[in-house]
């Protein structure tokens, strides 16, 4: 689907959610209104958390250092200290452990200021402010990032609450690219991955029912096979593994989520709904009502994002209700919730017992 008609502010807390961090964002103002972009409004987002940080103290911890000292400290290293005394160098080798402010996530959140300073889109105010705070922090090493350097950040239970403007700071990493002339950054729309969006749909709509309401027990679930072993081995045979999962005392609603440009196909100018969605769905549910009798009446839901389209149709199907829904992000963000707990509402069967599946 295209986000361009989807307001910044909307895609900021779909990712929120899919991060599970939906609270920490709440208390962050980011000024979607003044954000007319996805880089402006995460610079915002750094730049108040960065504050917020400052306020409370940089993370320090213990840093090991080794260092030709006039008097000993930590430990002497005596190999490289009589090699100075080899040299006439009246010098110890010394190796002691520092308490410095130079650790690994200080140094992400410093470059991560500098680079959204940098970046092509980017207000010029809210540039010279990030800039700004980047150079309050003098004893934190300037980096340039990779993916490794997120991947190598280790948090704990005393600096946890840097988690939320870690994310943040990857997300602003995935967004800008270094430009082909190595003079600066370029905006790439990472919202444009349909793959990586339809994980972090998925993810969203998973956390935001386990946050959001209280009737359904959000849970994993893994379906065999409903099958007989004629021969082979049934290892073979691949799991499936549910998207979301919503479980309370008298349903069960099994729910694919799908990240696509349009919710419905075209055939010879007929439109109709994505008949693999549908049969994965229905192959969800009959082979989950065929290995428990928990599941004979359970319920199936195929949800598309969309941006101002809307559809909602609900048939039954071999005795499963089966819902397909899109999920209008181009609303305001009350609205979206509003949507979503709506699809909690139980499916009349007022429609006919059975429909077919063409």
């Amino acid at each position: 689907m295209s986000a361009s008609s989807i307001p910044i502010k909307n895609i900021y807390y779909l990712f929120c959610y899919a991060w599970n961090r939906f609270e920490e964002a709440l208390s962050v103002p980011v000024g979607g209104a003044t954000s007319p972009d996805l880089p402006n409004l995460l610079a915002r987002v750094m730049l108040s958390g960065v504050r917020r940080i400052m306020r409370r103290g940089l993370d320090r911890g213990y840093q090991y250092q080794e260092q030709e000292l006039s008097t000993v400290r930590g430990r002497i290293e005596l190999g490289a200290t009589l090699r100075l005394q080899a040299r006439k160098v009246r010098r110890l080798q010394c190796e002691f452990d520092e308490l410095s402010h130079d650790l690994l996530h200080n140094r992400v959140l410093k470059s991560s200021l500098r680079r959204l300073a940098r970046a092509p889109t980017i207000d010029r105010d809210l540039g010279h402010e990030l800039e700004m705070i980047a150079r309050k922090m003098p004893y934190v090493s300037d980096i340039w990032l990779d993916r490794s350097a997120f991947a190598r950040v280790q948090l704990h239970r005393n600096n946890a609450h840097y988690q939320f403007l870690m994310k943040i700071a990857e997300l602003a990493f995935e967004c800008l690219l270094p430009d082909p002339n190595g003079t600066g950054f370029v905006f790439h729309d990472v919202t444009r991955d349909e793959r990586k969006m339809a994980r972090v749909f998925e993810e969203f709509v998973r956390n935001f029912y386990s946050a959001e309401q209280q009737a359904f027990r959000v849970e994993p679930l893994t379906i065999n096979w409903d099958a007989t072993r004629l021969s082979g081995s049934f290892g073979r045979l691949p799991n499936m593994r549910v998207d979301v999962f919503l479980r309370a005392r008298d349903r069960r609603i099994i729910i694919d989520t799908k990240y696509y440009a349009e919710a419905l196909q075209s055939y010879h100018g007929t439109e109709s709904f994505h008949s693999e969605n549908l049969y994965q769905l229905f192959s969800y549910l009959r082979n989950a009502a065929g290995n428990s009798s928990e599941f004979a009446q359970a319920e199936g839901m195929l949800l598309y994002p969309c941006a101002g389209t809307s559809l909602n149709e609900t048939f039954i199907v071999q005795g499963h209700p089966v819902r397909v829904a899109t999920l209008d992000l181009s609303v305001p963000w009350p609205a979206i919730k509003a949507q979503l707990l709506n699809l909690l509402t139980a499916p009349s069967h007022a429609e006919p017992p059975e429909t077919e599946m063409s």
